[in-house]
């Protein structure tokens, strides 16, 4: 009997590519989502079947259905399959059942997830492995960020957020950074959080391999309790890197294991965090059995995953970046990539995503922005079913940023104005960052047509 899967927010960041996979296995694929996007559009030209309501009669003649953290309960949709019988798992266990089952390559941590995710698929696609891909963002080679391939790796990005990662056995645990973020989902201990990640290291495959940002103190920490490959920029890191040049679009490095020189290497995208990434890669894909060459060819050839540094477009002598960058951290490297790049003035916007991340992470954000000229925040973005916290806004965070000694600070409140604000302050030889995990991005593609129109 051929499999219908029906997915309760197709269009998701974690959905989209489960609903590509499916797809590709030959199974029936049927999903619900509110609005269209550039992933539900994608995935009815490959033969899903996409509603844009959520309503019981969806799931008829499903025989799974897979839902995500981000689906309530009372979801007519749910309720509807628990009524019916029909199997019901949340989008982790679909992603168990593929990386426990083959050689499972699992990405975690804080940042960096997505863009090692990549660059490890591709420089595995291109070397012939044929792996099966899971990304948490469009990338241009897989679509909307997946690919069902017939070889023996699964690789994919393991979310901390929901502790969904405990699932997972891989072969390869692979470990960016650790830092506080979604605490909400950790009774707010942080302790909690960095315990999540032990077990889910714990969970590796005996004889697979732990590989670890060394860069992290607690990382560092942790890694000297397993027979960990480190990497990272630190002298005592298995895998350190040496970072030769970084220009506007473009990174050279050194790559050293255990002190002997591995080889140099390029990337086509900018930013000493991504260097970082790169070397996470380097290290797992030596393990997986890929050359020195088949590395540098893959890594040469990256140029980014959706929304990380992304060039929107150029018009007026403003360079307008779109960024995933949402966490202080990425929001702090984001803005030094484009310094340490960029000979320009930096315009950084901000929508804050999370009441509950803003409150727990207050004082790094309002230090991550130090390396901006100017500062430009919307309001707080809040996915359902988050709600907001008394005494927790953006004029907070504005206040904040200011008291840090940046006083070129602009409040927009509504997300829909900042374009328009921005098309009145840039000048000739701006380079704006838009940043944020919401819908913010729609301003950066807003102010390029605004200018082109000028």
């Amino acid at each position: 009997m051929k499999q219908h899967i029906h997915l309760i927010g197709i269009g998701g960041t974690g959905m989209g590519p489960l609903a590509k996979i499916f797809l590709e296995m030959g199974c029936t694929v049927s999903g619900s989502d509110l609005q269209a996007s550039e992933t539900t559009a994608y995935l009815q030209r490959l033969g899903a079947t996409v509603y844009f309501h959520h309503s019981a009669d969806n799931v008829n003649g499903a025989t799974q259905v897979v839902y995500s953290s981000a689906i309530p309960r009372e979801n007519p949709e749910f309720v509807a399959a628990c009524q019916k019988g029909i199997a019901v798992l949340h989008r982790s266990e679909v992603l168990a059942k593929l990386i426990n089952s083959r050689r499972g390559v699992a990405v975690a941590g804080a940042h960096g997830k997505t863009t090692v995710t990549s660059m490890l698929s591709l420089c595995m696609e291109l070397a012939g492995l044929d792996p099966t891909v899971l990304i948490g963002a469009h990338f241009e080679p897989f679509g909307p960020g997946a690919k069902y391939g017939q070889g023996e790796f699964v690789v994919a990005e393991a979310d901390e957020s929901d502790k969904s990662f405990l699932r997972y056995r891989p072969e390869v645990a692979i470990v960016t950074a650790i830092e506080a973020d979604h605490l909400e989902n950790y009774n707010g201990i942080f302790d909690e959080l960095v315990e999540g990640y032990r077990q889910f290291l714990d969970n590796c495959k005996p004889g697979g391999i732990r590989i670890l940002g060394i860069d992290s103190p607690v990382l560092r920490d942790l890694s000297r309790y397993y027979a960990a490959e480190t990497f990272g920029f630190s002298e005592d890191a298995v895998w350190r890197g040496e970072i030769t040049s970084l220009a506007e679009t473009s990174s050279t490095f050194r790559v050293y294991k255990r002190g002997d020189f591995v080889g140099e290497f390029r990337l086509n995208v900018p930013g000493r965090h991504n260097v970082s990434n790169a070397l996470a890669c380097i290290a797992a894909g030596t393990y997986a059995g890929l050359s020195v060459d088949a590395l540098q060819k893959g890594l040469k050839r990256f140029s980014g995953a959706n929304r990380r540094f992304q060039i929107v477009g150029e018009a007026g002598g403003v360079l307008i970046v779109d960024d995933y960058a949402h966490h202080p951290t990425e929001i702090a490297a984001t803005i030094r990539a484009a310094r340490e790049g960029w000979n320009r003035r930096i315009i950084a916007v901000f929508q804050p995503h999370r009441y509950s991340r803003t409150k727990h992470l207050m004082d790094e954000f309002s230090e991550a922005f130090q390396q901006a000229d100017q500062v430009v925040l919307t309001d707080i973005y809040a996915p359902p079913p988050e709600k907001a916290i008394p005494g927790i806004s953006s004029t907070v965070l504005a206040e904040r940023i200011q008291e840090r000694g940046k006083p070129n600070v602009h409040l927009i409140p509504r997300q829909q104005d900042v374009a328009a604000f921005l098309e009145n302050v840039v000048e000739p030889n701006d380079l704006v960052l838009v940043m944020g995990a919401g819908p913010i991005w729609r301003a950066a593609y807003e102010l390029l047509e605004r200018l082109q129109n000028r």
